[in-house]
């Protein structure tokens, strides 16, 4: 995916409109591309004598997780190389997720034509379940057990090869009644490990119905897991070209 930023030349015919205009903040047009699967939104993107930088929402139209890598991104300007150092943003299916894309440096609102390559998009399905116990190790770090209030907080770590994926939204506990009750935290946002990486999750459940024999401080409660760990391999997405273009009006100039 290439974003290229490029300046509308103007000409004028007069001595006074020749000069050279200096920039101190130069801005550029919003622009927005999509397939079947992803909207790609630039906006705010400005260069000054320091920095340039611009905000990139991603918008994931598909039922798969998204992720996206920004250090297989780049700016390439006057034909050097500039590297992305943000953190990767995971996207859940049906929903949206916005980076700040930033290089420091020197004399960028002197640069008029860039561009920057955005590569590092992948795309996990979340139906994939290739689950292995031994490279997951849970560990239990709090137990809070009442009557009317059961709360569990875990801690994983992942030690397998792939991208781990933990639902907590998918776990239940079975009752002394026969019965399967979902973990109250139902719309808890799935975590995304790499190998060698941990994250803790809380799993909980509210007062139930049927007296003594579900209260919850005096009866077993048996956790179970489902498909709450999953390892999924990404599937690389293609990506597009997205050209930015110069603002005149919006630039912040003066005479030289």
């Amino acid at each position: 995916m290439l974003i290229a930023l490029s300046v509308v030349t103007l000409s004028f015919g007069s001595a006074i409109a020749q000069k050279e205009v200096k920039y101190t903040k130069i801005y550029y047009k919003d622009l927005k591309t999509e397939n079947n699967d992803i909207v790609i939104t630039v906006d705010n993107a400005v260069s000054t004598e320091a920095e340039t930088k611009f905000k990139l929402r991603i918008d994931n139209k598909s039922a798969d997780y998204i992720i996206y890598k920004p250090e297989e991104s780049k700016f390439v300007i006057e034909g050097s190389d500039g590297v992305v150092k943000e953190k990767w943003k995971v996207i859940e299916p049906n929903d949206y997720g916005t980076i700040v894309v930033n290089l420091k440096g020197v004399g960028f609102n002197k640069v008029k034509n860039y561009t920057f390559e955005l590569q590092g998009l992948y795309r996990v399905s979340a139906n994939q379940n290739e689950f292995n116990v031994g490279n997951f190790k849970v560990t239990l770090n709090k137990l809070y057990k009442e009557s009317d209030k059961t709360e569990v907080k875990f801690n994983a770590v992942y030690n397998g090869d792939k991208i781990a994926f933990i639902f907590p939204s998918k776990t239940a506990v079975k009752m002394p009644d026969g019965n399967d009750y979902a973990n109250a935290k139902s719309k808890a946002p799935a975590i995304m490990l790499l190998r060698g990486e941990n994250d803790s999750f809380t799993l909980k459940w509210d007062r139930m119905e049927g007296g003594k024999a579900m209260d919850m401080q005096k009866v077993e409660m048996f956790i179970k897991w489902n498909d709450a760990f999953c390892e999924v391999s990404p599937e690389k997405m293609k990506g597009a070209t997205l050209n930015l273009d110069f603002d005149q009006i919006m630039s912040d100039s003066k005479g030289k």
